[in-house]
């Protein structure tokens, strides 16, 4: 047996009954085992070490044995054995932890911001202690942090993407495994420079860490519901910081908010120099007797919703995001008066308007209608206490990344088409309008989601589409949306799921011989810019696909993104040229 992907309840490994499972991922699968009256989390890798193995899963569970076996400390996970499953599948035996993960402890307990402070003082100090073995993580992120429910101590799990001082590369890819959301900017910098170079290899630093642990406590100050499926705004964007998390909700104290400012600098510099210094500046705003130090980081209120949140944010959401941005244009614009008093004048005026317009007497703006598909969460690899999943759910991140797949909550989908969809409130030409304005005077942004998150194409999916011959940056000619008009103009709607699928005619011999006609492109996840281009458009559509089914062979992962040019905007709809083309891409900045 070379792929193991289930095991039934009662099953034995090496003496270990299976309980339940806990987990299926690309790497391995994790059940919850128990032996000789002790319980534990069973991860066993899916390859034999003389099984085909392109994913190098059993030595990868060698490397977290090697990791683990050096690692003793009261907020790392604890390995508790290892061995080999009857059909020769190595496992480690890992600390049970009963807990809850970062974005679930959040929402259940709405702890104020000096029990996040003391959680987060845990972490660096956990960090401190593997750092100083020359032991990196490289995959911290809200789902690989669990707090036991006994105590509320924190334990970070899932060790299958660390690496350590003279370890061998298990990749071939430019950057080091890890969920994309939570790299560093500079990663995405130093693919873009060094794509051309084919053993050209990111080197993880200690800053990099620190960037995923502000992410991190940045996505706890900001985000009341943290661990529901939903598009956010991106926090590693090369070009743009993201608004202070003060702007976001005024209950974050200023100190903190600086300090999440500095672990997410695009400078690396700027960032506290070790995880001894972040540990000492978070240790430091614990000591704060200030009473807003006691509040909720959130009020309850908030967090105890139970219907599905819309994966387009509300009017509320859109216009907080927006006055944070401007906000942040201020601050930044307040270091540089002398060279721009009546700047700050303007952008001040921007924000008492941007203020005005989330007042609820002001007049409505249209919201756009929910999406009819949901997002898929990145994968985890945690000894969680409640099953994950029933079927796995597609891992839109690098392969090397944590194993365990999540399914996000159903979204309610829209009652009606975006193409009967076709008469917009008049106030959000107004909105339009001050937007640009905004965002030239507070160095650039986006009122919502308009783009895909910055992304590496996993080493699997770019050699699947080397087996179909598609070369890189290879243009494709398709029908992006198979529901509409072919040959016409068809409306999409941000968050809509599209299939394309490439008709007859195709232009080129070479498309007929690589994707004939009936070759479909799946999972298309549709951003819409309101932004008027320079073209004069009035605004643009990305659609980002992650699989193809050419006929006569396997579905595959792929990356190929359709940039197209939107006709109309109405309703929050866009309207596009239906056939169209689109190009495969190894990163989207």
């Amino acid at each position: 047996m070379t792929n193991l992907f289930r095991l039934p309840t009662g099953s034995l490994i090496d003496g270990w009954r299976v309980v339940k499972e806990l987990g299926n991922g690309g790497f391995a699968v994790v059940y919850l085992a128990e032996k000789n009256g002790k319980r534990c989390a069973l991860k066993v890798a899916r390859h034999r070490e003389a099984s085909g193995d392109e994913k190098q899963t059993h030595a990868r569970s060698k490397r977290e044995l090697t990791v683990l076996s050096m690692l003793e400390h009261p907020n790392i996970v604890t390995l508790c054995g290892h061995g080999y499953a009857e059909a020769g599948n190595f496992y480690l035996a890992l600390e049970y932890v009963d807990g809850w993960t970062l974005g679930e402890w959040l929402e259940r307990k709405h702890p104020t911001v000096h029990e996040i402070l003391r959680v987060f003082v845990k972490i660096a100090s956990a960090l401190a202690y593997m750092h100083s073995r020359g032991i990196l993580h490289r995959d911290l992120k809200l789902s690989n942090v669990l707090i036991r429910k006994s105590d509320g101590e924190p334990i970070i799990i899932d060790f299958s993407c660390a690496s350590y001082t003279q370890a061998a590369d298990l990749t071939e890819s430019g950057l080091p495994p890890g969920t994309d959301r939570f790299r560093a900017p500079e990663q995405f910098k130093f693919l873009r420079e060094h794509k051309e170079e084919h053993r050209g290899r990111y080197a993880f630093q200690v800053a990099d860490e620190i960037f995923a642990v502000g992410a991190m406590l940045y996505e706890l100050l900001t985000d009341p519901r943290p661990a529901e499926v939903r598009p956010r705004e991106t926090l590693n964007s090369p070009a743009m910081m993201p608004p202070p998390a003060r702007a976001l909700n005024a209950r974050v104290p200023e100190a903190l908010s600086d300090l999440v400012d500095g672990m997410m600098s695009r400078d690396p510099a700027r960032r506290p120099v070790d995880s001894d210094a972040l540990q000492r500046e978070l240790t430091e705003l614990l000591a704060d007797p200030e009473t807003e130090y006691q509040t909720p980081a959130h009020p309850p209120s908030m967090q105890r919703r139970t219907e599905p949140v819309e994966q387009n944010p509300s009017r509320r959401s859109k216009l907080h995001a927006l006055r944070g941005r401007v906000v942040a244009g201020v601050r930044r614009a307040g270091k540089v008066l002398a060279a721009g008093a009546g700047v700050a004048v303007v952008l001040g005026s921007l924000v008492t308007l941007v203020t005005l317009w989330m007042r609820p007497d002001a007049p409505t703006l249209p919201s756009a209608a929910p999406p009819p598909a949901p997002v898929t969460a990145a994968p985890d690899m945690s000894p969680v206490s409640e099953p994950v999943l029933d079927e796995p759910a597609h891992d839109p991140k690098q392969e090397e990344g944590s194993p365990v797949k999540t399914l996000p909550p159903d979204v309610a989908k829209p009652t009606h088409s975006p193409r009967e969809r076709v008469q917009p409130p008049a106030p959000i030409s107004t909105l339009r309008k001050v937007v640009p304005i905004v965002c030239s005077l507070a160095a650039g942004c986006t009122g919502v989601p308009v783009r895909p998150e910055p992304f590496t194409c996993p080493e699997g999916a770019q050699r699947a589409m080397r087996e179909l011959g598609w070369s890189r940056s290879e243009k494709i000619s398709l029908v992006v949306d198979d529901r509409g008009d072919s040959e016409g103009k068809t409306w999409l709607r941000p968050g809509d799921t599209v299939v394309g699928v490439v008709p007859d005619g195709v232009p080129t011999s070479r498309q007929e011989a690589i994707a004939p006609p009936g070759t479909l492109f799946l999972g298309g996840k549709v951003y819409i810019s309101p932004v008027r281009t320079e073209g004069g458009d009035p605004g643009s559509v990305i659609v980002k696909y992650e699989r193809a089914k050419v006929p006569n062979r396997d579905e595959v992962p792929v990356c190929f993104i359709a940039e197209l040019r939107a006709f109309e905007l109405k309703d929050g709809a866009a309207r596009i040229l239906n056939r169209n083309a689109g190009w495969t891409v190894d990163y989207w900045p």
